[in-house]
């Protein structure tokens, strides 16, 4: 039995394959609420699939939705790669999702973030025409670079995203991260990146959306969370740093600095011990 639900579209030309994941973690519904919301004007003809086939996949990690939290044994997007004998929930959910990202040409994966006011941006961690057609379908200013990069030298983590998977197979992915999970904004923004997306790669008539200059920003590093601590304020994804601010403290008084100028990227204030802290980035 499957673990996901998948709803397919067919359009009657040839075209580009397209696939939506939202809820890759569950409590980030603002992608589930867009495709819930474009999959209800295609079913009522108010949008209609000219070219194309389009998969959709509102909700990847179903029983993490369903408790409102980020996953259930592990991050899904951590371990996205076919697993020949899976051991955890997240994994079985990789085994259906992999084969969808392997037959589709492009993955736009539906993604936010856990502090109010975060900036919505999109990662790309593999440049082709594609991602690039669709980054320039997305109404964001930023674009972070380098992702695959910082886990290849640190390696504290195994980076199986979306995207690697995608990169596997020879296909692309990109992934959006909306804005604050709850924002209203932010549902909106993950909506418009559809209906962008399906008229940048011609399969649908709808306008082509305008495409804002963006700020490219190299992510450095990243800093895992070894145990109990905080950090030193309320940090926004995107919050511009100084070299030598202090950043976090540990509860043993081991305080963390700011190597350089540049940018705190991704802050998460309630990071579990293991998981990734805060991110460092500079502009390119």
């Amino acid at each position: 039995m499957s673990l996901i639900t998948k709803y397919e579209f067919e359009a009657p030309e040839e075209g580009i394959k397209l696939l939506i994941l939202a809820a890759v973690h569950g409590n980030e519904t603002a992608g589930t609420k867009a495709c819930n919301r474009l999959m209800a004007e295609l079913n009522s003809g108010m949008v209609t699939l000219k070219k194309g086939f389009l998969t959709i996949v509102p909700v990847c990690n179903p029983e993490a939705y369903r408790k409102d939290v980020r996953c259930v044994e592990e991050n899904l997007n951590r371990v996205m790669t076919f697993h020949e004998n899976p051991q955890t929930y997240e994994q079985r959910l990789a085994n259906e999702i992999c084969p969808l990202i392997k037959r589709s040409r492009v993955t736009l994966d539906l993604h936010s973030t856990h502090c109010p006011g975060d900036v919505p941006f999109a990662f790309c961690d593999y440049p082709d025409k594609y991602n690039q057609t669709l980054i320039n379908a997305l109404d964001v200013e930023y674009v972070l670079e380098g992702w695959p990069e910082i886990y290849g030298r640190q390696q504290q983590i195994t980076d199986y995203s979306t995207e690697h998977c995608a990169h596997v197979y020879g296909k692309t992915a990109t992934t959006l991260e909306c804005g604050y999970h709850k924002a209203p904004e932010a549902a909106e923004l993950a909506y418009r990146a559809i209906v962008g997306t399906l008229a940048a790669f011609g399969m649908t008539d709808g306008e082509l959306p305008f495409s804002c200059r963006k700020q490219r920003i190299r992510m450095d590093s990243f800093v895992i969370k070894e145990r109990e601590g905080k950090l030193c304020r309320a940090y926004k994804h995107l919050d511009k740093i100084s070299k030598g601010e202090r950043l976090a403290v540990y509860d043993d008084g081991e305080a963390l600095y700011a190597p350089d100028d540049g940018y705190i990227l991704l802050p998460n204030l309630e990071a579990d011990l293991g998981t990734e802290w805060y991110y460092l980035g500079s502009a390119i």
